[in-house]
């Protein structure tokens, strides 16, 4: 047998794959032994374990949590940097380097934890805080395309459970906690230091902040009436510095992206003749019925929303105002509806004396509800009818066994669209006066008034449709009678507070206490 000898030049090669190959080893090898594990444990100020402290490898999704004991456990690489973070507490940033080890204690955010919050008739900094509340900030709320401010919570604050109806400027349904009392589960809102049963006249860009009292201790101050949660609002006021003047507008759109599934005009005609013969009844003669329509297609429309702003606010050392004006306008999810508001926010705040100060605040607006409708005719009515009849230029019955229960849908949105117009006048507002005095004391007396005036008119009109089993193909819906019905309803609602508080540091220490009366009609 030959012994085969390689050439000079196919050595050469052959050594040169060798070298890469040898390389290409090494380098794994080096890649898969610089990775290592660290562990530790997070600790707060008092050097008690936190719970679900975050530590995330820094430029990277890679990250854990700790567990009960405040311990955690990551792999990582020598040259990587790892974040330690946790709610109220300053971040951390750590380099690995040779440590496998980090044990790590993070320090109180003190700028968040000196942050104002109100509580009931007061204000506290959150680091004093025992009860559960949370805090929004107007910024949160004003850059939502909402003109309702509880539709901007959506989504914000656990344990509140906000549900948008889709509807043009509806009020949404909002729980906190998932309370449910006798009086319902609408929770208690407080603008301004004033009871209210709903904030829909408010601009969001008027909004300074939003307090959410969710716990049975912040919420004991209110009583019975606090049962389902309160939300404290307060408006914005001017702060000291030069004369400002902010102009701001935003615009959106809004559609109904996932549609209930309905069967076709040839799966409903198979199923509803299968029912018809599971109870010993005739087959339907669906001739003359050859329409495919998808209802939620004809009433749905993507809707136009816009809120436009403007406010001036000035401040000196002696006085201090704000005047906002807003206008909003949105279009429902289905056709014809449609909402506007226009509000004004008006505060003012003169400082007679160092220790005396008076002023008002004022809220006003004036709505104009969406003539809604609803969806339940949509997901009903057979799809085996046409729309519209070209010939007779009307809308369509449903066939024998529907029209009795019901209209084609589109006869209710258009045909009935905006035959009931609503006008709707809100205002609530406020004077007070506050005086400091002996130091570490405050008394301070509110009068507030909220008046409401909701006008509605509708008109019944004569509507005809095409019926080709009918006489003439035309029929009249109804009694064939025009009519106009007219409701006004006003609401007045007058409150008083004295208050008075005293406020007292000394040394690591603090102490506020509140005496108040307050009377309501």
């Amino acid at each position: 047998m030959k012994k085969k000898t390689l050439l000079p030049l196919e050595k050469a090669s052959w050594l040169k794959s060798l070298f890469l190959l040898v390389c290409l080893i090494l380098s794994g090898t080096t890649v898969f032994a610089q990775e290592k594990t660290v562990t530790g444990v997070v600790t707060d100020s008092f050097n008690e374990p936190l719970i679900g402290a975050s530590i995330v490898v820094q430029g990277t999704t890679n990250g854990v949590i700790t567990d009960l004991d405040g311990k955690y456990s990551i792999k990582v690489t020598p040259g990587a940097t790892l974040q330690f973070s946790y709610v109220g507490m300053e971040k951390q940033s750590i380099k690995v380097g040779n440590q496998s080890i980090i044990n790590v204690q993070l320090k109180d955010d003190s700028q968040m934890l000196a942050e104002t919050v109100v509580i009931g008739y007061g204000s506290a900094k959150k680091r004093d805080l025992t009860g559960s509340i949370t805090n929004i900030k107007g910024d949160e709320i004003a850059n939502k395309p909402v003109a309702n401010p509880l539709s901007a919570l959506q989504g914000k604050v656990a344990g509140v459970q906000v549900i948008n109806s889709g509807r043009a400027g509806e009020d949404p349904e909002i729980r906190v906690r998932g309370t449910n009392s006798i009086n319902g589960y609408k929770p208690l809102y407080v603008v301004d230091g004033l009871f209210n049963d709903n904030i829909n006249f408010l601009n969001p860009q008027d909004i300074e902040s939003m307090e959410i009292l969710k716990d049975p201790s912040s919420l004991a101050i209110f009583g019975v009436r606090g049962a389902n949660g309160v939300i404290i609002i307060t408006t914005k006021k001017a702060k000291v510095g030069q004369t400002r003047v902010n102009i701001n507008g935003s615009f959106g759109f809004k559609s109904v992206p996932n549609q209930i599934e309905m069967v076709d005009a040839a799966g409903f005609k198979e199923l509803y003749n299968e029912q018809l013969r599971n109870e010993g009844n005739p087959e339907f003669d669906f001739t003359g019925w050859n329409g495919n329509t998808n209802w939620q297609d004809e009433i749905f429309q993507t809707g136009f929303i816009t809120n436009n702003n403007v406010s001036i606010t000035g401040a000196s050392e002696k006085h201090s105002f704000y005047l906002g004006a807003g206008y909003a306008y949105e279009q429902g999810n289905i056709k014809n509806e449609k909402y506007s508001k226009i509000t004004l926010s008006v505060s003012n705040e003169y400082k007679l004396t160092d220790n005396f100060r008076v002023g008002f605040q004022f809220n006003g607006a004036r709505i104009l509800p969406a003539d809604t409708k609803t969806v339940t005719t949509a997901v009903r009515a057979t799809p085996v009818a046409t729309v519209f009849n070209d010939q007779y230029d009307l809308y369509t019955t449903l066939p024998e066994f529907q029209k009795a229960q019901m209209n084609n849908p589109m006869v209710d949105v258009d045909l009935k669209a905006n035959t009931t117009r609503a006008e709707n006048y809100r205002g609530s507002g406020n004077v007070y006066a506050e005086w400091d005095f002996l130091k570490h004391f405050q008394f301070k007396a509110m009068f507030s008034m909220d008046y409401a005036s909701n006008n509605s008119r509708k008109f019944t009109p004569i509507i005809q449709v095409y019926d080709a089993s009918a006489e003439g193909n035309i029929v009249t819906l109804g009694d064939g009678k025009t009519g106009v019905s007219q409701a006004k309803q006003t609401e007045m609602k007058t409150q008083s507070d004295y208050l008075l508080t005293y406020t007292n540091t000394w040394g690591d220490h603090s102490l506020t206490a509140t005496a108040g009366f307050t009377t309501y009609y």
